[in-house]
C-alpha cells in the first residue's frame, strides 16, 4: 500500500450483515441470484438498501414519462461521466439488452446528464435546454435518475467496488 493510503472500506457481507441487512442480502439474491456490489457499497444499513432499491425501483424500472431505454442512456452516460466503472458496465449492457439505435433524443439526454454531473452549478441552464426536447414530466424523470445515479456512483466510488465484490 502507498504511503498515506489506508484500507479500501469493509463492505459489509454475510458474515458481518445485521439481520435486517441479511434479509435484505436474502431477498436480493431472490430476485436476481446474487447481492449485487452496489447494496455492499451502501454500508451496513438495512435501511439505506431499502431506500436505495425503492428509489431505483421508481427512477429506473418503474411507470414514467420517459421510457425504460431512455433512463438506462441516462444512467449510463451519467456512470461514465463520473468514471464509475461499475455501474457504467452495467448500465451499458442493460442498454445493450433495450436495444435501438442511438437517435438525437439520446445525445440530448446524454449531454444532459454529463452536464448536470460534471458541472451541477449549471443546473438550471441544464434543465432550460432540456425543456426545449421533453415535456416537464421527462425533465423530472432525468433529474431524478441522474440524481440517483449520481449518488450510487458515489458510493461505488468511494467503495472501490468491482463486479468481484458481487456475493453469490
Amino acid at each position: 500500500m502507498l504511503a498515506g493510503m489506508s484500507a479500501p472500506l469493509p463492505l459489509p457481507d454475510d458474515t458481518t450483515a445485521s439481520p435486517a441487512l441479511a434479509e435484505e442480502y436474502a431477498a436480493a439474491r431472490e430476485r436476481g441470484g446474487s447481492v449485487m456490489a452496489i447494496l455492499r457499497a451502501m454500508g451496513p444499513r438495512a435501511e439505506l438498501v431499502r431506500a436505495f432499491l425503492a428509489l431505483a425501483d421508481a427512477a429506473l424500472y418503474g411507470p414514467a414519462a420517459l421510457g425504460r431505454r431512455e433512463r438506462e442512456v441516462l444512467a449510463l452516460a451519467t456512470s461514465q461521466a463520473n468514471e464509475a466503472g461499475y455501474s457504467a458496465a452495467i448500465h451499458a449492457a442493460l442498454l445493450g439488452e433495450l436495444g435501438a439505435e442511438p437517435g438525437a433524443r439520446d445525445r440530448v439526454l446524454a449531454d444532459f446528464a454529463r452536464r448536470l454531473t460534471l458541472a451541477p452549478a449549471e443546473a438550471a441552464e441544464a434543465v432550460a435546454e432540456l425543456r426545449a426536447h421533453l415535456s416537464p414530466d421527462e425533465v423530472y424523470d432525468a433529474v431524478a435518475v441522474v440524481g440517483l445515479l449520481n449518488f450510487a456512483n458515489r458510493a461505488a466510488l468511494a467503495t472501490g467496488i468491482t463486479d468481484a465484490d458481487d456475493l453469490g
